[in-house]
């Protein structure tokens, strides 16, 4: 888009509602997508005055100089001399630079405010924020995918060691194995990355906040309930509600599986856009989908964000199995200058700024105002490894249909005993009526084969048949 300097009035947005006659009620807020991955990673400051890039140095496992297995002891009388054995230690360095996101809202004209709805320019403000809430998610999740020094895909047809890539601090920004995933993750999986984790690659757990010390698993709202679906999931949560424990009631009952305590040390949350993509580009990446397509008018020059086709269909989708301590997210100190060089307090954290100048070209009138707003962060690694997107198959939603056991619910009297009676009639499609000479009913059918149905009365009725 080219820069913006004076306001065209061709680009003047119409985005209040308004109408010839009157609106009468109220306008509906916009609808906020959740932000699950705002609070998985630490924060911090970027200092100012130090440097356009700071190092930060993480202190790595240090190495025995002797066997963990069977550490060598000697008699302590035979010391004498010795210097025993050494040991070492080491580092590793990550450069951390800050990075902006610069938006603006529609460009606004007081002539179109005056005759507007009331309330029309306050929800649309509230949506720019939502909007900005959606970019800060979503940028989160797109650096932890990046930078993330573990990986794993869902394929059947390999070993873990295959399709576990990564796994310490040295392999920032590994990619998945190269293998697209043959269907959803399970717990099994799950868990055992958990496992892996924990006892291998000695992650933290999150404090206690969800009822015990656990990791936290971020995705799909399909993939998330496949796993409470799973059969050993459901036997334990059937014995944890007959034995009358609360946790088990919640994962019986609840909307989704989130809404429980931590799970054998997984608690669970939702992203309702999650990345999804169509498979692998050329050079290992994914070949990611945009989850909303924008619908533009061109008469009032609006548009609005709806659900990509293209991203509801997406075959593979990514979630994340997180530890605690991975990244932290780094925000700017207020900076406003020095000395004679002053500036207005810079915007770093998605605040929404109206942005109101009178001059004496552009905007002799002060007719054009918009919001303006900024992101700055830095990403600073401390355990990336802590943290592996999962590369996962979606399934095809089974809805649990079956089909109807007759034509016609409304014909089916649940009497099975004379399925097999068969019309006398030569025509199959003809109409037949069947008399219940019991004395109970008398009813049409047109099913093919012309078989009739009755209702089981106690007794054995005849029955007799006119064809019609």
């Amino acid at each position: 888009m080219a820069d913006f300097f004076c306001d065209d009035p061709s680009e003047i947005s119409d985005i209040a509602s308004k109408d010839v006659g009157r609106i009468v009620g109220a306008i509906a807020k916009t609808l906020a997508a959740n932000a699950p991955f705002m609070n998985v990673i630490g924060g911090g400051t970027f200092p100012s005055g130090v440097s356009d890039e700071i190092r930060s140095v993480v202190q790595m496992q240090a190495a025995p100089g002797d066997s963990l297995a069977l550490p060598v002891f000697t008699c302590d009388t035979d010391l004498c001399g010795t210097a025993g054995h050494q040991d070492l230690t080491a580092t590793i360095e990550f450069a951390t630079r800050l990075e902006s996101f610069r938006g603006r809202g529609p460009s606004i004209c007081v002539k179109k405010g005056y005759a507007a709805f009331k309330g029309s320019y306050t929800l649309a403000e509230d949506s720019l924020k939502k909007l900005v809430t959606q970019y800060i998610n979503a940028d989160v999740r797109a650096q932890l995918y990046l930078r993330s020094a573990s990986k794993f895909v869902a394929n059947a047809n390999w070993d873990f060691d295959s399709l576990f890539t990564g796994g310490w601090e040295t392999d920032l920004g590994v990619l998945f194995f190269g293998q697209t995933p043959t269907g959803p993750m399970t717990f099994k999986a799950l868990h055992y990355i958990s496992r892996y984790m924990k006892e291998v690659l000695f992650a933290e757990w999150y404090s206690q906040d969800k009822g015990m010390p656990h990791f936290r698993f971020i995705g799909g709202s399909d993939q998330v309930e496949y796993f409470r679906n799973e059969v050993g999931i459901q036997n334990v949560a059937v014995s944890l509600t007959t034995g009358g424990y609360d946790m088990g009631k919640t994962i019986l009952t609840a909307y989704s599986f989130e809404q429980s305590p931590a799970y054998r040390g997984i608690a669970f949350g939702v992203d309702q856009r999650p990345l999804r993509a169509t498979g692998f580009n050329m050079d290992g990446t994914l070949a990611l989908v945009d989850p909303v397509t924008i619908v533009h008018d061109l008469v009032r020059n609006t548009a609005y964000a709806k659900p990509n086709p293209a991203w509801l269909n997406a075959d593979y989708e990514v979630g994340f199995l997180v530890a605690d301590g991975t990244f932290e997210r780094l925000v700017p100190e207020k900076y406003v200058g020095e000395g004679s060089f002053k500036f207005a307090p810079q915007l770093h954290m998605g605040e929404l700024e109206w942005h109101y100048v009178i001059d004496n070209q552009c905007n002799q009138w002060g007719d054009y105002g918009w919001h303006r707003y900024q992101i700055s962060r830095a990403y600073k690694p401390l355990r990336p490894q802590h943290i592996v997107p999962l590369l996962y198959k979606r399934c095809k939603a089974d809805l649990g249909l079956v089909d109807c056991v007759s034509d016609s619910e409304a014909h089916y009297t649940g009497c099975d005993d004379y399925a097999e009676f068969q019309c006398e009639v030569g025509d199959s499609l003809e109409l037949c009526r069947v008399i219940d000479t019991a004395g109970s009913n008398t009813y049409l059918s047109s099913e093919g084969g012309c078989k009739p149905q009755c209702v089981d009365t106690g007794v054995n009725p005849s029955h007799e048949q006119e064809g019609r």
